[in-house]
């Protein structure tokens, strides 16, 4: 019964309706929980995330998963910390194993909504051990990860996983209670930082209020899988801390190199992407206005995205000038402009930012 519940769409858009009554898309550039204004939510594609990884061990040579693990278990005991503590009464419900079991079962449901697996509880032993078997996970050490996060937040105790491939994309994960957390984990904390306000307008669905331009994304509920149809990638819906919180932990441990690694790899998948989406396509050198519709109308992208509110735009001797308040990466922003910058004008590029101000930052484009 909840489950179809769960995957009742909006007739109109075809978005989930959990999706629209749990997620708000903000006037300022930021997608967040409903309970709270200030904990944010991102959407991203799943080749994006496999680049980045993929990159950076082949470049570094050295493995990523344990951090990856840290971060996301991190961001996502700060999720549900944030649901449990935001409902008055809640949290006392958690100490009471039967609403436990009730709250698993959602768990595996709030997988299915946001593309990230279909997942169905096998064993759940409450405060001591849970099974899960799993379809179609998007990243098994960030999907783990979500899972023992959640686990540690209804618990209150330190959790460890380990899963098997028991078929094709399908896995059977175990969580187990433990005694205590990493080194990493402990230097692992989601910075939740107030937005700033915006006036940002998404043109929202008529009947369930979430941005039409979602319904450019199609939801395979049965497999838990979110398709952009405009390109055909897999669409991921995430906390937005957890890929910030890695970044943040790699540039520490392994020096600033990474940030260009960062940049370099969202560049190249915005180049694809630009192509894919036809934006500013051109047989002949495109004129002055039409490279500034270009721009405009993939800068107008990134709200939907939870990427950031693009606040001034402005192309002047051969550069392009954009301040984004409420930035959900600065090196993700910074690969995306620039490849941006590359996809509409076929030259080698460069990028340099700086703060603009508190919770916005400036960037600057140009030939390299």
């Amino acid at each position: 019964m909840l489950l179809e519940a769960m995957k009742r769409k909006c007739p109109v858009c075809g978005v989930p309706r959990v999706t629209s009554f749990i997620l708000r898309w903000r006037g300022n550039g930021t997608i967040t929980m409903f309970l709270r204004e200030d904990f944010r939510a991102v959407i991203l594609r799943q080749v994006q995330i496999e680049a980045l990884v993929q990159r950076i061990e082949e470049k570094l040579g050295v493995s990523l998963e344990h951090i990856i693990f840290e971060a996301q278990r991190d961001a996502s005991k700060a999720t549900f910390d944030n649901t449990f503590d935001g409902i008055p009464g809640l949290r006392r419900l958690t100490k009471i194993n039967r609403i436990k079991r009730r709250m698993v079962e959602q768990l595996n449901l709030i997988g299915l909504t946001c593309g990230e697996c279909f997942s169905e509880t096998v064993e759940y032993v409450p405060g001591k051990r849970g099974v899960a078997r799993m379809k179609n996970p998007y990243y098994m050490p960030l999907m783990a990860a979500n899972v023992v996060g959640a686990f540690e937040s209804m618990e209150g105790v330190p959790y460890t996983s380990k899963w098997e491939e028991t078929g094709p994309n399908t896995f059977l994960m175990t969580v187990e209670a433990t005694s205590g957390r990493s080194e990493v984990a402990q230097r692992m904390q989601a910075g939740v930082v107030a937005p700033l306000p915006g006036s940002n307008k998404h043109e929202k669905c008529p009947r369930c209020r979430a941005p039409k331009a979602l319904s450019q994304l199609s939801w395979d509920l049965d497999e838990s899988i979110i398709t952009d149809t405009r390109t055909g990638s897999r669409v991921l819906i995430l906390d937005g801390y957890s890929l910030v919180s890695v970044f943040r932990e790699l540039i520490a441990e392994l020096g600033e190199e990474v940030q260009q690694l960062i940049v370099d790899v969202q560049r190249e998948w915005t180049v694809e992407n630009v192509a894919q989406l036809n934006v500013g396509h051109s047989d002949s050198a495109l004129s002055s206005g039409e490279l500034e519709k270009a721009y405009s109308d993939y800068l107008s992208t990134l709200p939907l995205d939870g990427m950031g509110n693009p606040v001034s735009f402005e192309m002047a001797d051969g550069n392009i000038e954009v301040t984004v308040e409420n930035p959900y990466s600065i090196y993700i922003l910074a690969g995306t402009l620039q490849g941006l910058y590359e996809a509409l004008e076929k030259v080698p590029s460069r990028v340099d930012w700086n703060e603009a101000g508190p919770g916005a930052a400036h960037f600057t484009v140009g030939p390299a």
